[in-house]
């Protein structure tokens, strides 16, 4: 009897210490999420716009083979550069090839006929590399283009056309990541129907060797505001379908509010805040407010 009257004893203490501990851990509110805020600034802010480009050659001279005849020799490679009446090929006349190993000595060497370059810029094609080969009178041997022609060409959007004519200073950026800048040079008056589409050629300013068909990126500047509402990018959140945004303002140093904004053009970092409009004391959180409800108690760090 004394040992069930100490057993339910031991219980019932047992209870209410699993009790107490309950009531406590209820009680305890949970710690307040912590923010970091900005304040609102005013000043400028660009909108980029990038557009893929490609390396054209638009200047292309194609050498030719003036007789039917073998090559006998081949003076320059692919990619080499050569001037104006540099000796590209050698070709012997089917006359001279025939006499070879005759008594005749003579004959073969005026049938030698060397094929100069009509122009100078780089070798981009070659037809004919090797010796022996027989060509007809004009075959192309090879295609020289000249470096000063190289041009950026970019099939740009015909609402792009204007903000595209004249433009200088444009950002070229190479696959290595290495930046050139070029200027407007001319367009095609002419919309490819299925695209439309406008080709929009651009000089690079300075002479540089790229090779042909390299694919580049256009950048420059789509709109500009010099005296814009801005806040960092990571102050402004939105929905799922991105087509509501917002930012969280803290009132009386503790209380975040959500605030409906209208945003403007934006650049890497920044983001105009079209409406409304913000006092420059404001305090808008910068970081934590990913998923806090409107009107959520916080601590500023």
């Amino acid at each position: 009897m004394k040992k069930t009257i100490i057993l339910n004893l031991l219980l019932l203490l047992l209870l209410q210490s699993c009790k107490s501990k309950t009531d406590q851990t209820a009680t305890t509110p949970p710690p307040l999420p912590e923010v970091t805020v900005i304040d609102p600034k005013i000043g400028g802010i660009q909108e980029f716009m990038e557009l893929n480009g490609q390396v054209v050659y638009l200047n292309r001279t194609e050498i030719t083979a003036p007789i039917s005849g073998y090559i006998q020799a081949v003076k320059r490679k692919i990619g080499d550069y050569v001037n104006k009446n540099d000796v590209l090929f050698i070709i012997q006349s089917k006359e001279s090839k025939a006499l070879q190993g005759s008594d005749i000595t003579d004959i073969p060497k005026i049938g030698l006929i060397s094929v100069l370059s009509s122009a100078s810029g780089y070798i981009s094609v070659l037809n004919t590399p090797d010796t022996g080969g027989f060509v007809s009178e004009g075959s192309p041997l090879a295609t020289v283009v000249k470096n000063d022609d190289l041009l950026i060409q970019v099939n740009a959007p015909f609402e792009y056309i204007n903000l595209l004519k004249n433009k200088k200073n444009v950002q070229v950026i190479l696959s290595d990541d290495k930046i050139l800048t070029a200027s407007f040079y001319k367009m095609i008056p002419q919309v490819d129907p299925v695209s439309q589409t406008q080709q929009v050629y651009f000089k690079l300013s300075q002479r540089t060797t790229l090779p042909e068909n390299l694919n580049v990126i256009i950048k420059t500047a789509k709109d500009v505001k010099n005296n814009a509402q801005i806040v960092p990018k990571e102050a402004v959140l939105t929905n799922e379908t991105q087509d509501e945004f917002w930012i969280m303002r803290v009132l009386s140093d503790s209380i975040a509010v959500k605030i409906p904004v209208t945003k403007g053009i934006e650049d890497n970092d920044k983001i105009e805040i079209i409406s409304p409009k913000f006092d420059l004391n404001d305090r808008i959180i910068l970081t934590g407010a990913y998923g806090l409800p409107d009107s959520t108690k916080v601590i500023i760090k």
